[in-house]
């Protein structure tokens, strides 16, 4: 009996306790070399922001250059015009030929009397810019003897383009155009005119 129970009390589980918990210790790492750490951690954040803001600033600043300057890009790079076409319907705003004053000359011209108050007048119009041009529209003044002005006649291009010429084409770099114009003055005698371009 003795030798059974001695079996029996070798065969009793025993109770084996959790190994205890270790404490990490606390860094002794110097308080102003964490915070040194941590000031820069927080100024390579900041970097980061900004250059990100720049970046994203850039990028705006490119696309409204390009909208701002649409039609002299769209007539300089054609690739570029189906773009600025999609981003215009998108702004609302249109594509078109390009409108710089500067680059279109018109010459002295002759004005021609007709008889019974008919009159014409021809020019060339140049275009002296480097890309083509949207057609302008036509200032003629008629002045009298003293080159004070009698009447005003303003011409949009419908009026002095043949209907063969292409409007939409605007006025190709380089190149010259011959006007000419048909009017009438009843009861004045014009002995003089000033023509100018402009865009309306």
């Amino acid at each position: 009996a003795e030798k059974a129970a001695a079996r029996r009390s070798r065969l009793t589980p025993t109770r084996i306790d959790a190994p205890p918990k270790i404490r990490v210790p606390e860094s002794d790492e110097p308080e102003f070399v964490r915070r040194s750490r941590q000031q820069e951690q927080s100024g390579r954040t900041r970097k980061i922001a900004m250059l990100a803001g720049s970046v994203v600033l850039l990028l705006i600043l490119v696309a409204q250059g390009a909208i701002t300057f649409r039609n002299a890009l769209a007539a300089r790079f054609p690739a570029a015009k189906p773009a600025l076409v999609s981003s215009c319907a998108v702004l609302g705003c249109r594509v078109e030929l390009p409108a710089q004053i500067d680059n279109l000359v018109i010459e002295t011209g002759e004005l021609t009397t007709l008889g019974g108050g008919a009159y014409a007048f021809t020019t060339l119009l140049r275009n002296q810019g480097p890309v083509a041009q949207a057609w302008p529209s036509l200032e003629l003044s008629l002045t009298d003897a003293n080159d004070k002005p009698l009447v005003r006649r303003v011409f949009a291009p419908r009026d002095y383009l043949t209907t063969d010429t292409p409007m939409a084409n605007g006025l190709a770099p380089r190149v010259e155009q011959a006007i000419k114009l048909h009017f009438r003055v009843d009861d004045l005698q014009p002995s003089g005119y000033h023509i100018a371009v402009f865009y309306p």
